[in-house]
C-alpha cells in the first residue's frame, strides 16, 4: 500500500524553522523504508494545514501553534496518527483524536540534557547576575556593585517541582555543584528519588526550604497555575524561580508582584503563558528577570535527534505498530479498527 506522509511544520517564527537539510534527507530515507512519501511544509494557520494535509495518512506537527482542535482533526479523513514533534502535546486536542480513533504520540528523551542545562544556566545567571552586569558594562559602567548581591550556589538548596527525565538530569548536575536537591513528584515511587539525585519532599517543604526552585512538570488542567500567589508566598524571601517547562504552570501576575516587592530576588524564564511574550508584559520592566525565547530544548544535536525519532515513530505507526510513546493508549482498539477500515 502506498502512503502519503506529510510533515506539517506549523511555525509562526521563521527563526524557529531550524531543521537541517541533511536531517530531512535522513527522515525521507526512514519513511521510504515503509513505502511512505514524505513532504515537509511550513504552514501558519489551520486553514493552510487542512488545504495541504487533509488527506495525509499521518501528521507530524512541529509547532505549538495553532491548536490542532476537534474541527481540524475531524477533517483528517485518512489520518492514522498525529505525532507532536517535541515533548509537550497540549497543542493537540487529544480527547478529539481519541474519540475518532487516532493515536497521538510525542517524542521523548531527545532534549533532556539541553533543558536541564538551560535551567542550570538560568539559575547561574540569576545567582551571579551575569545578564544584569553585562548590560551595565555595555552602558559603560564598571563596578562590582552592578551585580550586587551575588549569590553563592554551592551549599544551597535546589527544589525541583517534577522529577522526570529533565528534572533528574538537573538534579545530578546540581549535585555536582555541591547543591542539596529536594524534589516533589507525586507520581514517582519514593525509592526512585535517591537514584535520580534528589530527596523526596512535599511541595510545601520544597517551597519553604529551597533557595532555588525549578519547574519540570507537563502542562495539564491539574498543573495550570500550579505555582500561584499562595505557593509563591511560601517561598523563602530572596528565593529564585526558574521555569523551563510551560508558562501557564506559573502565575505570572503573582510572580511579577513577588519580584517587584523583593520577596523573590530573581527569576529565569524560558516559557510564558503567551508566546511571544507581549511587549506590554510587566515582567519586561523588571531588571531581576532573565528571559529566553522558549529555546531551552534547542541544540543542533537535539534537534536532529528529535526529527529522526519522529520519522521512526511515523514509520512504525504507518506499519500498524503500536509505540510506547502514545499519550492516549486507551485509543488502541479504536485505532486498530480505524487502520483496518482505511486499508479496505
Amino acid at each position: 500500500m502506498s502512503f502519503i506522509l506529510q510533515a506539517v511544520l506549523v511555525d509562526y517564527d521563521d527563526d524557529l524553522f531550524i531543521i537541517q537539510p541533511e536531517v530531512l534527507v535522513e527522515m525521507e530515507k526512514e519513511l521510504l523504508k515503509v513505502g511512505a512519501v514524505f513532504s515537509a511544509m511550513q504552514l501558519r494557520t489551520q486553514t493552510a494545514l487542512l488545504n495541504s494535509a487533509m488527506h495525509a495518512d499521518l501528521l507530524l506537527i512541529q509547532s505549538l501553534r495553532p491548536l490542532i482542535n476537534a474541527e481540524v482533526i475531524e477533517k483528517l479523513d485518512r489520518c492514522r496518527g498525529i505525532i507532536r514533534v517535541g515533548i509537550g502535546y497540549d497543542s493537540v486536542d487529544v480527547s478529539a483524536a481519541t474519540r475518532l480513533g487516532i493515536p497521538v504520540s510525542n517524542v521523548l528523551g531527545w532534549c533532556d540534557h539541553e533543558v536541564a542545562e538551560h535551567a542550570l544556566g538560568l539559575l547561574l545567571d540569576c545567582a551571579r547576575r551575569i545578564s544584569l552586569v553585562d548590560r551595565g558594562v555595555r552602558r559603560g559602567e564598571w563596578s562590582r556593585r552592578l551585580g550586587s548581591p551575588v549569590r553563592r550556589v554551592t551549599g544551597k538548596t535546589l527544589g525541583l517541582v517534577g522529577l522526570g527525565r529533565i528534572g533528574s538530569s538537573l538534579a545530578h548536575k546540581a549535585t555536582a555543584l555541591g547543591m542539596r536537591v529536594l524534589a516533589y513528584d507525586p507520581f514517582l515511587p519514593e525509592n526512585e528519588f535517591n537514584r535520580r539525585g534528589a530527596q523526596p519532599a512535599a511541595l510545601s517543604d520544597v517551597l519553604a526550604q529551597s533557595d532555588f526552585i525549578s519547574l519540570h512538570v507537563p502542562f495539564s488542567a491539574a498543573t495550570y497555575k500550579l505555582i500561584g500567589a499562595s505557593e509563591i508566598s511560601q517561598m523563602k524571601p530572596g528565593a529564585i524561580v526558574i521555569n523551563t517547562s510551560r508558562g501557564s504552570i506559573l502565575d505570572e501576575a503573582a510572580l511579577y508582584q513577588a519580584l517587584a516587592s523583593g520577596h523573590l530576588s530573581a527569576a529565569g524564564l524560558d516559557v510564558f503563558s503567551e508566546e511571544p511574550l507581549p511587549l506590554d508584559s510587566p515582567l519586561r520592566q523588571l531588571e531581576n528577570v532573565v528571559f529566553s525565547p522558549h529555546l531551552g530544548s534547542y541544540s543542533q544535536e537535539a534537534v536532529a535527534e528529535m526529527y529522526l525519532q519522529s520519522a521512526r515513530l511515523a514509520a512504525a505507526l504507518l506499519q500498524g505498530c503500536w509505540v510506547d510513546t502514545i499519550v492516549n493508549p486507551q485509543v488502541r482498539e479504536r485505532a486498530e479498527a480505524r487502520w483496518r477500515s482505511l486499508k479496505a
